[in-house]
């Protein structure tokens, strides 16, 4: 492979990934409320902290 195609395709892969990187940062699904929440049982186990 010759030198002339290297430098171009290190750089298409560097701005593609950050490309992609950037892409999946502003896609991010926000968290959804949770339906059921595991009840507090603070009279036993006070140690297990």
């Amino acid at each position: 492979m010759d030198i002339d195609l290297l430098i171009p395709l290190f750089w298409t892969i560097i701005f593609g990934s950050l490309l992609v990187v950037g892409v999946r940062r502003l896609t991010k699904k926000q968290p959804t409320e949770k339906k059921w929440v595991r009840p507090n049982n603070s009279s036993k186990n006070k140690d297990d902290d």
